[in-house]
């Protein structure tokens, strides 16, 4: 039976049990910590890596100048030190007026945060040539600035009434529209200097073809250029993903062993230097009273050894210090007290010789009876 129960007795032990509390202490531990290191990880990559793509919708102004114009808030989407590509995006219809027009410019004005619109009494001195009576911009609102010619695609009429005709089932439907989207690069490889005040806010958009320009809609777009760790967080998401949380995973279960030795260290240290502090204190009250009861007893007893009498024939008790608290009687047993026994008994002989010798004394001595 006992060979049999070694084995639960070892599994319930007192180390044992130690032994599971620490593991389960040490799953839940790394747990959590291994949440922390995915939840550190999602923060690094959404602070670290900007969006790859910013799209922002410009709505033109007409009537307000010689050409329309448009301004629209990026937020806070762009980052310092980040590569982009800025593009515009227009849709316009192949109307005769735009046919007509051929080329025209496009300027793009990236404007700072705290850029506010300034009157149009403005003193020309702090304008920009190339803004015009437009709209009136400080020169510390530039950030970066930008113009680029943009042509609807030229086709011939022949060309164009082919492609009409067989089209016209589209056309009719809805399904296709007499229409044409441009897309103009405006900067290859823009970036920022670090600092608030340096990341654009705003985006001013003139289409420097008269009032007759016809468009749909305006668009501003900026592509991100991703190098380095932000090109392969991004490009390789899983890895990056595995990498990181396992490095940050296993920093922080090192400093969790490392605080977890030190917190240790510094209580069972404590708890020694009570116990020792409390075992101290316990002597000295024992000590303490001794002392006391030893001042209220009676006088003390020397260390030389004592002869008591004793009752009748009975040999005399003999007194001993042993150094120790509790004094020693001699045995009856012991070669001492056989022989103090002896000495007693002769003693008692030579008392009765004596007694009879003084009694005869006593009555005169021997007297003739005359017998």
């Amino acid at each position: 039976m006992d060979l049999i129960l070694k084995p639960v007795r070892v599994a319930t032990s007192k180390p044992a049990r130690q032994t599971y509390l620490n593991a389960i202490l040490f799953m839940i531990t790394s747990s959590i910590l291994f949440g922390l290191a995915v939840f550190a990880y999602i923060l690094l990559y959404y602070n670290y890596v900007p969006q790859i793509g910013i799209e922002r919708v410009i709505h033109l102004q007409y009537g307000d100048g010689p050409h329309p114009y448009g301004v629209t808030s990026l937020d806070t989407s762009l980052i310092s030190q980040q590569v982009y590509d800025i593009a515009l995006i227009l849709h316009v219809p192949r109307s005769p007026p735009n046919l007509r027009q051929g080329n025209f410019m496009l300027s793009l004005s990236l404007l700072s945060p705290t850029y506010k619109p300034l009157p149009s009494t403005t003193d020309a001195s702090t304008l920009t040539p190339t803004n015009g009576p437009t709209l009136a911009l400080a020169r510390e609102d530039i950030l970066f600035s930008s113009r680029r010619p943009a042509l609807l695609t030229y086709t011939s009429r022949l060309v164009s009434l082919s492609e009409r005709l067989l089209a016209l089932p589209l056309y009719i439907l809805g399904l296709k529209h007499e229409s044409e989207i441009l897309h103009i690069p405006m900067a290859e490889s823009a970036s920022f200097p670090r600092g608030r005040k340096n990341i654009p806010g705003f985006a001013m958009l003139e289409l420097q073809a008269g009032q007759e320009v016809q468009v749909y809609a305006v668009k501003i777009t900026f592509k991100a250029r991703f190098g380095g760790l932000r090109w392969l967080m991004y490009n390789y998401r899983i890895i990056s993903f595995v990498i990181f949380t396992a490095a940050f995973w296993i920093a922080e279960v090192l400093f969790a062993a490392i605080g977890w030795l030190v917190v240790s260290a510094v209580f069972s240290t404590g708890g020694d230097v009570k116990r020792e502090v409390n075992g101290e204190e316990m002597d000295g009250s024992v000590v303490g009273v001794k002392k006391e009861g030893e001042e209220s007893d009676g006088p003390e007893l020397s260390d030389t050894p004592r002869t008591f009498p004793t009752y009748g024939r009975q040999a005399p008790l003999r007194y001993v210090s042993t150094g120790k608290d509790e004094p020693q009687v001699k045995d009856e047993d012991s070669e001492e007290y056989a022989a103090l026994e002896r000495g007693g008994l002769a003693e008692a002989d030579d008392e009765d010789e004596d007694d009879g010798e003084e009694v005869g004394g006593y009555r005169g001595g021997r007297t003739d009876s005359g017998i």
